[in-house]
């Protein structure tokens, strides 16, 4: 087999162990990130400090509700008891449990309130819980999958390295650095197909001198527009 034919088998071969890497860059960073699952957990965090903002707003107003009514109770109790004769004091006692009991009269309705959106807050947090947990279910089982599609690609790539050194033992030093240089320089492909008179890779109509070299020369002839290896289609 001549030189460009070994060297179109080699661009063949590694073409299989570019894509393996692909392949297996893409399931590693498929490991290592999953914006859904993100995504999820981070609902999850919002929904559970609101709900935790909530519940320390209904404690504090529950507890200001209550130590009202612990001024209100007894005050109450001295209007009705006999013990307070003077009217004046009366009055006063009678104005400042109207004004306690109209203070708690608020916070209870604030009360009300916080608990509207404690309930609403309550079920966002059970269905955001729910959905993380679907997605913590999903990812686990995806993670299996990955992990196995991670040893199969690693194993494939593996091989195609193999075989590409040893494809590599079949050509001169001198070749293979033209081969490497085209191929890195041309996004993976060094070695182009003559499609009648031009390059099969940048279409350009090729001196007659480079196709006769390209069709019976063992050196390998280069399109003087792209550089690339030439190979007799």
């Amino acid at each position: 087999m001549s030189q460009v034919l070994e060297l179109l088998t080699l661009q063949t071969i590694d073409a299989e162990v570019a894509a393996f890497r692909a392949a297996l860059a893409e399931a590693e960073r498929r490991i290592a990130t999953d914006d859904a699952l993100d995504e999820a957990r981070a609902r999850l965090a919002t929904a559970a400090e609101a709900l935790s903002l909530t519940r320390a707003e209904q404690r504090r107003v529950e507890a200001e509700i209550a130590g009202l009514t612990a001024r209100i109770t007894p005050e109450d109790r001295r209007l009705y008891d006999g013990s307070v004769k003077n009217p004046k004091e009366l009055a006063s006692i009678q104005h400042e449990v109207e004004l306690l009991k109209a203070a708690r009269s608020k916070l209870e309705d604030d009360l009300l309130v916080v608990l509207s959106r404690l309930e609403a807050e309550t079920a966002e947090h059970e269905t955001c819980a729910a959905d993380a947990a679907a997605h913590e279910r999903r990812r686990g089982e995806e993670l299996i999958e990955l992990q196995s599609e991670v040893t199969r690609v690693a194993v494939s790539m593996a091989e195609a390295e193999g075989r590409s050194n040893v494809q590599r033992t079949k050509l001169p030093p001198t070749s293979l650095r033209t081969y490497d240089d085209v191929r890195r320089r041309k996004s993976g492909v060094a070695v182009a197909r003559m499609t009648g008179t031009n390059c099969g890779a940048c279409r350009v109509s090729l001196p007659d001198a480079i196709r006769r070299r390209a069709m019976i020369s063992e050196i390998p002839a280069q399109c003087p527009n792209c550089d690339r290896i030439l190979c007799p289609g």
